[in-house]
């Protein structure tokens, strides 16, 4: 349930401020009339009809262009923008917004500028532009502060404290969302009230705090039908629904989703469907209905493709995966599967909160600049009031010495955090790199059956790595799993490895009696590379007589505990020296080595490793031993 709590939509504040009417004190001949008369009309219509909201906005901004005026053309354009946005048209959103910019930029009309800027900026952050949506919103808010105007000050909050939730940093989202909640109690603003307590109560669905969440999103719908939008109120009841959905209430779910997309439907709300089509499936195969969830997760697929909503469909690929895995259909569900890996890695690869870490260094640094100045400023007020107090003098210097002091310290401990980012970051592409390639020798196992026409070892393969692949990729994302996790998937893991195999592999877990197998953690997928490359570089295969011994023990200052994969093949130095492994690197070894540096690089406890020819130890013996320890995680 966290993870689609994510999902849900953060309402922003500034996109309504005089959205679609010209200012009503300015005498107005006819034209001018006839185009406030539109933009009021398209205004209405956005809670029935966003396409005859647009093509009413169409025409005003046709009668405007004639007017040759700049007010009357930018609010027209901001009028079409703000259309086009609920629409969920972000493209053609932007270019209205850029154009209305323009021309309240060439009168002067600071108000509308700022509005201007937080609108773009919630166009960026739809699109996943989250550093240069903060750029805007920290314009904009400069803007208000300017001019006082507290509504945009808390329009400002609102926006950065959605930003935020966006990049799970809830802390600092609450934080923001709690300022312009007072600015708003304070000035009356009752709609714009009701949407921050809607992203509170998102927040606190993301703490698992269900009940609150509820009372939260009731409240807003409560405030909601006094003056709100449909738009908003489909937004609180698809929350109200999910809090349902996380309080065991399907029935009631149901019923929030089905009345969030009767109004959806009815303002053709491209931006919401496809997540309530989603969530929607997850609710009737919670009730057993798979037919109907089956549908609806085909109905989002399409949709999502149709409309380019990525994040979206990687969600539904995951979750039709499981439904497909839970009707028995292994096949289908391992294709969503890895439809659902592949699309998730092509989005993580656009990482743009490295961006975001810039530009938030550069808005703290201009603080601080101002800041500094201001005390330039004092001081010299201060000089010339003291005249010769030579010792006030050099108090003022050591307190400027000790500021610069401190903003040199802060700035290095945030270049230190980014590098520990850059490690985390680091460390799940490592993971990742495996899984490929273990998938392909297992497609290739599948094919060898198939060809051989061994269908039935085929189907239970299959059934077998459908199970396993989802540990495995499941498991990569997390830094740490429990020891019982790690053993269960490597005993999988080698039992998937006897079916390829013609000759029975024998193998034995020794797992100290001591340990708390569900208590401790270690990172996930460690000893896997070894085993494989026991199997394949030391010829386990072809060996009759194959074994493969796991120990796991405490150390014997017992702050650490100890993996022992030994082998009996043909020993690694033999196997370096094979003609087909001269020139071979072993993918699956470096793997494993670069994750133990990352490991020691984080860590103040270190993580130690060893590769020992067994031929080394004893000429009678045959095989390699891999040992590495792992200090205790609880």
């Amino acid at each position: 349930m966290k993870y689609f709590a994510l999902l849900v939509l953060i309402v922003s504040i500034s996109i309504g401020t005089n959205a679609g009417i010209l200012l009503n004190d300015t005498p107005k001949n006819q034209a001018e009339a006839q185009i406030d008369e539109l933009l009021k009309k398209a205004k209405l219509l956005r809670d029935s009809s966003y396409d005859a909201s647009a093509e009413v906005g169409r025409r005003a901004i046709e009668l405007a262009g004639k007017t040759e005026k700049a007010d009357v053309i930018a609010f027209a354009h901001k009028s079409q923008g703000i259309t086009f946005f609920y629409q969920g048209l972000f493209d053609s959103s932007y270019q209205h917004y850029i154009k209305a910019r323009e021309e309240f930029e060439s009168i002067n009309d600071s108000l509308n500028v700022a509005i201007l800027d937080s609108n773009i900026g919630i166009v960026y952050r739809r699109t996943n532009q989250y550093d240069k949506a903060l750029q805007q919103y920290l314009k904009a808010l400069d803007i208000y502060e300017e001019l006082e105007n507290q509504k945009g000050i808390a329009g400002a909050y609102t926006n950065i404290g959605g930003l935020y939730q966006t990049l799970n940093d809830i802390d600092k989202a609450l934080k923001f969302y709690i300022k312009a909640k007072n600015i708003y109690a304070k000035i009356g603003e009752t709609q714009r009230y009701s949407r921050v307590l809607t992203n509170i109560g998102v927040i606190k669905f993301e703490k698992e705090l269900y009940n609150e969440s509820l009372e939260y999103q009731l409240e807003a719908l409560r405030l909601n039908k006094m003056d709100g939008m449909l738009q908003h109120k489909a937004i609180i009841q698809l929350n109200i629904g999910e809090c349902y959905q996380a309080l065991e209430k399907p029935l009631k779910a149901l019923e929030y989703f089905n009345k969030c997309e009767d109004i959806r439907l009815q303002l053709n709300d491209i931006w919401g469907l496809g997540k309530l089509y989603i969530k929607k499936a997850i609710v009737l195969q919670k009730l057993e209905q798979y037919k109907n969830a089956e549908a609806y997760f085909q109905k989002a697929e399409i949709f999502c493709q149709e409309q380019g909503l990525s994040e979206d469909l990687a969600t539904t690929y995951h979750h039709y995966s499981k439904l497909l895995e839970s009707i028995d259909k292994p096949k289908e569900s391992i294709a969503y599967f890895k439809k659902f890996y592949i699309l998730k890695d092509s989005l993580n690869a656009i990482i743009n909160e490295n961006l975001l870490a810039e530009v938030t260094a550069k808005f703290e640094t201009e603080q601080k600049k101002k800041e500094f100045e201001l005390l330039q400023q004092r001081t010299q007020i201060q000089n010339l009031e003291l005249g010769q107090k030579n010792a006030w003098i050099i108090v003022l210097v050591v307190v400027m010495i000790l500021g610069i002091v401190a903003v040199m310290v802060s700035l290095r401990i945030n270049r230190l955090r980014a590098d520990h980012k850059i490690m985390d970051l680091r460390q799940k592409v490592l993971l990742t790199q495996m899984n490929p390639h273990f998938l392909f020798n297992s497609l290739t196992a599948i094919q060898s059956f198939i060809l051989d026409e061994k269908n039935d070892d085929a189907n239970n393969y299959l059934s077998r790595l459908a199970s396993l692949v989802r540990g495995i990729l499941e498991n990569s994302r997390e830094e740490f799993v429990s020891l019982r996790t790690e053993l269960r998937t490597l005993e999988d893991y080698i039992g998937l490895q006897k079916l390829r195999f013609e000759n029975d592999i024998a193998y034995q877990f020794e797992v100290d009696a001591s340990l708390d197998q569900d208590e401790i953690m270690v990172p996930p997928m460690l000893a896997q590379p070894f085993v494989e490359n026991a199997l394949i570089h030391g010829k386990l295969r072809s060996n009759p007589n194959a074994c493969i011994n796991i120990k796991v023990t405490k150390t014997e200052d017992e702050k650490s505990i100890k993996f022992s994969i030994i082998d009996n093949g043909i020993g690694i130095d033999k196997a370096k020296s094979q003609p087909n492994q001269k020139q071979h690197k072993s993918l699956a070894t470096s793997i494993a080595l670069d994750r133990v540096k990352i490991y020691n690089f984080k860590s103040s406890k270190k993580m130690n490793f060893e590769i020992i020819d067994l031929f080394k130890l004893d000429q009678k013996l045959k095989g390699t031993k891999v040992s590495y320890s792992i200090p205790i995680i609880t």
